[in-house]
Parts: C-alpha cells; sequence; structure tokens
C-alpha cells in the first residue's frame, strides 16, 4: 500500500511537472547576449550505416553553410560499393575497411582522423536537414561561452498519421527538456543529433564510450552518458532554438517499436546515475545538477500515463483521495500538454494527428516488451525520406517568423 502511495505521487508529481515548469519559464527565462565572433572551427560529423544515399542532401545543405569555417566528415560504415558522388575541398569521405557496426565506433573512427585545427564538433544524423544559418546559429552560443549547444529539432517529415504522431512527441520534447531547462538557468538535454560540443570534452567521452562497447558489444545511448557525464562535470548544455535540424519521423508501427525499444532501454539504463546526480545536486544547492536530473528522470509519457490510469481505477477501491489526486493530475497534464505545443507553435498539420495519438502508444507498448532486445542490438530504423533543404525550407520558413535572428544579416560575423 505504502509503495503504491509513494508511485501515485511522483505520478502526480511528473504529471504536472511539464505545465508547473513550463509557467515558470515564461517568468523567469532570459535572454543571453548573443554575437557571433566566427572563432569557432566546427567538425561536422556524420555516420552512415548502410544506406549512404539518404546522406546526400545533409552534404549539400553542409556544404551550403553561410558560416565559412567547417569541414564534413562523412563516414560510411557497412555500406557495399559506396563511393562519392561529389568532390569538394571541405568534405572528408571516409569507409573503415572493417564493418564497424556502431556509432560510436564510426564516431571514434573519424574523431582520430579529423584536423587538428577543429574546436568543436558538430554530430548529425545521416536523415537530417539543416537550413544555411545552422552553423552560425551555434557559433553564437559557443562565443557566448558555452561548450555544448544543442540545436531545435524538428520533424522533417509530417504526412503519414505515425510520422505525424513521432512530430507531435518532438515538439513537446523539445520545449519541455530542451527550451524550459536552459531558460530555467538549466542544461537542455541533449538529443543525440543536431548538437555541438567542444573537442577535448567529445573526444574524453568518446574513449569512455568505446571502452564500454569493448566490454559489452554495443552502445545505444551514448548521447544520455554524455550529457550527464557533461554536467557533473560542471558545464550548461546551450539551447539554440535557431539552430534548427530537420529530422526524419518513423512512418511505421514497426519503427516506432523498434525506435522506442531504444530510448527506453536508455531511460532504465541510465536512470540509476541520473539519481545519484540529483542526490548530488540537492546535497552541494547545484541547481544545474538538480533541475537536469529532474528533467532526466521524466517517465515516457505513454509510460506515465498508463500506470496513473491504472492506479487511479485501483485507488477507488483502496483510498479515493488518490484516486482524485491522479484525476486532478491527469487533468492537469492534457491541460499542459496542449499549452506546450501551444507555445512551440505546432503546426496544425501535427495537431490534426492527436486523436490518433493510440495508435502511437500501441507502439511504444510493443517497444517496451522489446526492450531486452535493446541491450544487444542497436534496432537501427530505416530511412526513406529523401529531400533537399531548399524545398524543406521554402515550405517550413514561416514556421520560425518569431525568430529575430533568421531574418537578420547572419554575416555579421565575417
Amino acid at each position: 500500500m505504502f509503495v503504491l502511495e509513494i508511485i501515485a505521487y511522483l505520478c502526480s508529481f511528473y504529471l504536472l511537472f511539464p505545465l508547473i515548469s513550463s509557467i515558470l519559464a515564461l517568468f523567469f527565462q532570459r535572454n543571453h547576449e548573443l554575437s557571433g565572433q566566427c572563432k569557432t572551427d566546427f567538425a561536422c560529423i556524420i555516420t552512415v550505416y548502410r544506406d549512404l544515399e539518404i546522406s546526400w542532401p545533409l552534404v549539400r545543405a553542409l556544404l551550403g553553410q553561410q558560416y565559412p569555417h567547417f569541414h564534413l566528415y562523412l563516414v560510411a560504415d557497412d555500406v557495399v560499393n559506396g563511393l562519392p558522388i561529389m568532390s569538394d575541398s571541405r568534405l572528408t569521405f571516409l569507409k573503415p575497411e572493417t564493418k564497424l557496426r556502431s556509432k560510436v565506433a564510426s564516431i571514434d573512427y573519424v574523431l582520430k582522423r579529423m584536423a587538428k585545427s577543429h574546436t568543436h564538433v558538430v554530430i548529425l544524423d545521416p536523415d537530417n536537414l539543416v537550413p544555411d544559418h545552422f552553423l552560425g546559429a551555434l557559433d553564437r552560443y559557443h562565443s557566448a561561452g558555452f561548450p555544448v549547444v544543442q540545436g531545435k529539432r524538428l520533424a522533417k517529415n509530417m504526412e503519414s498519421t505515425y510520422a505525424a504522431l513521432d512530430a507531435l512527441g518532438e515538439y513537446f520534447y523539445d520545449y519541455t527538456v530542451r527550451k524550459v531547462p536552459f531558460d530555467l538557468f538549466s542544461s537542455s538535454v541533449i538529443a543525440g543529433s543536431g548538437m555541438s560540443v567542444r573537442r577535448d570534452l567529445y573526444q574524453f567521452n568518446i574513449a569512455n564510450e568505446m571502452s564500454e562497447l569493448k566490454k559489452l558489444g554495443v552502445v545505444v545511448s551514448e548521447d544520455k552518458s554524455l550529457q550527464l557525464w557533461l554536467v557533473n562535470a560542471g558545464h550548461r548544455i546551450a539551447y539554440a532554438p535557431d539552430a534548427i535540424v530537420f529530422d526524419e519521423k518513423v512512418a511505421s508501427f514497426q519503427q516506432v517499436s523498434r525506435q522506442r525499444s531504444r530510448w527506453l532501454n536508455s531511460y532504465f539504463k541510465h536512470s540509476r546515475e541520473v539519481l545519484i546526480t540529483l542526490f548530488k545536486g540537492v546535497q552541494k544547492m547545484d541547481w544545474n545538477r538538480t533541475w537536469f536530473s529532474l528533467t532526466t528522470l521524466m517517465p515516457p509519457l505513454f509510460l506515465l500515463v498508463l500506470v496513473s490510469v491504472f492506479l487511479g481505477v485501483l485507488f477507488l477501491f483502496i483510498n479515493a483521495s488518490f484516486s482524485l489526486l491522479l484525476g486532478v493530475s491527469l487533468f492537469g497534464f492534457m491541460v499542459g500538454f496542449m499549452l506546450i505545443l501551444v507555445l512551440n507553435r505546432t503546426p496544425s498539420k501535427v495537431l490534426q494527428a492527436i486523436p490518433h495519438i493510440p495508435l502511437f502508444v500501441f507502439g511504444q507498448v510493443a517497444g517496451l516488451l522489446n526492450i531486452k532486445k535493446a541491450s544487444k542490438d542497436f534496432l537501427e530504423t530505416s530511412h526513406n525520406d529523401k529531400v533537399e533543404i531548399s524545398d524543406v525550407w521554402e515550405k517550413r520558413k514561416k514556421e520560425f517568423q518569431h525568430i529575430s535572428y533568421l531574418w537578420k544579416d547572419k554575416n555579421q560575423c565575417f
């Protein structure tokens, strides 16, 4: 009984956490003084596994950047007869002689071969797309003193029901775990792509991840390990809403199941470490550690809601006051969910997918059932949406009219 009550309190807390934290951020956020100095030298890394073709639109998007100081490294792992279809002095194509079959190993392969002049490393997935101001936006935050910057990840494709539902979650999490914590003087949660990290910090972390890879044979959540290590080391992870990254969303039930298996495995794997960080943060009165840990510990939404509903019904027969608590909290969660989508300017096409949320929940439940497999297999998802940044930006640029930097002189630092 006592354990169930504790779980009910925790569910109630995290049901209301997005709403309360988002309201707090509206009152306490501050604008950072940002101006690019053009001193950042970016090494942009794209890790490809088997499907080389999906990466070329991103390569073209990066080569079209207005920011001058960068070099692009494309590592093609387990690609049969893969050859570059373009030649540029700013592009280095790497094809390992032996199959690496690991994103961490591919990154490590590049880090050992890149030029020494690079100060920061940008990690991108081959299905990503970025507008021409992307690197310039990252430079503004690095110039302000932030060693790590997470860009604003948004859906590249929203046509299918599953893609729209995946995009719905991205808009929610982009606001609650990236924007809000940074506005509240804590750290943004890293998304795994669209991030830029100071080179020395990243090399140290990847070296540790390689040790784990050799022991376990697979690493599926290197981004979670990185962010936790950074925060414990005293660094604050910035969130750059103007560093826009378009990411391909899942388009089928099978893709939802496979992707969520990885994410759920990552959440449970790192929960103990995050709890330790939370206790240390409270003990040392370290706001960055404390709030970041609270944010990171927020359970997957489908699991949080399902457990809350189950307990709400169960407590009707045990203690009705807890049913009332959970019922009010669930209502508060729904209000907060809709408010956050509005605050993050979610497109109407994505909002129209809300009635189909149960479809996505079923896929996540299937992913939960396959969670053990994710600890032994990377469970990569397929990519099908090949489109150029010019087409995406032309259709979507109206969504970002509120970001003044995008419409100013983006060449001001050089």
